[in-house]
């Protein structure tokens, strides 16, 4: 089985060495596919990544968007299972043998998500409370529980290569929520399995899309949970983003 892992990455020298190397430590039962797309980064980026080169395929140009980079390096990709991983997050040790494991054990299951550790800049553990709601909301999965709130973990989330490109590639209409409405395309075509282990770590910081444009992903969520189901789970949604939009107001302030 390959594993195909894409990171998008413009102007991250200070975590990609880190990203790059919880990828590469992988071992286990299968292939490794990593491309890293890189939008023509200005800073010390490329020259940590040329030290890499020999253990992954590194692509360098101007991509407009990280969308632009991911849907490039699936495009790129041949393996079986597909992933992203952005360049300052992290895979927990063994990562890949459990999703290996997990889709060989389960033929019938095209996707899954995992449990993820939230991080701030140094690497510590933060909002552990925001990780045990997402852990209790999609302890079992439902699509119906998933139209009301994103319980899904990005970095611990994968797919077999054919229901990626039965859901289409990422839009580039959403600047901060594109990955929910990946999770609701998939979630269309097929049931996705829990591993309940920690597969990842996110972190977040100052310079983080989530860090800084929280409220627009919340409101970019609700539309296309408005698109995709019905009034209740608008409803629920709605009152969903208010309140998590109000906690995350205040840790941002903290």
């Amino acid at each position: 089985m390959k594993i195909s892992v894409i990171t998008p990455v413009f102007n991250g020298e200070k975590f990609i060495r880190e990203t790059v190397e919880s990828v590469l430590s992988q071992q286990g039962d299968f292939e490794l596919e990593y491309i890293i797309c890189d939008g023509a980064s200005t800073d010390g980026t490329l020259k940590i990544l040329e030290q890499y080169q020999d253990r992954c395929r590194i692509y360098s140009e101007k991509d407009g968007s990280p969308q632009a980079a991911i849907n490039k390096g699936m495009a790129l990709a041949s393996g079986d299972i597909g992933c992203w991983l952005n360049a300052d997050d992290v895979f927990e040790s063994g990562t890949l043998q459990k999703v290996a494991d997990t889709f060989k054990r389960k033929p019938h299951v095209s996707w899954l998500y995992g449990r993820c550790r939230i991080i701030d800049e140094s690497g510590n553990e933060i909002r552990k409370p925001v990780t045990w709601y997402k852990n209790l909301t999609g302890y079992f999965y439902s699509r119906n529980v998933l139209l009301c709130t994103n319980y899904i973990n990005q970095p611990a989330t994968f797919w077999r290569m054919e229901l990626w490109h039965k859901a289409n590639q990422l839009n580039p209409e959403y600047k901060a929520a594109w990955d929910y409405e990946l999770w609701i395309n998939m979630a269309s075509l097929s049931p996705a399995a829990h591993v309940r282990s920690f597969l990842s770590r996110f972190r977040r910081h100052d310079g983080s899309i989530s860090e800084n444009f929280f409220e627009r992903q919340f409101s970019e969520e609700l539309a296309i949970a408005r698109n995709n189901g019905n009034i209740l789970h608008s409803l629920l949604h709605w009152l969903n983003a208010r309140a998590i939009t109000f906690i995350y107001g205040i840790l941002s302030r903290k």
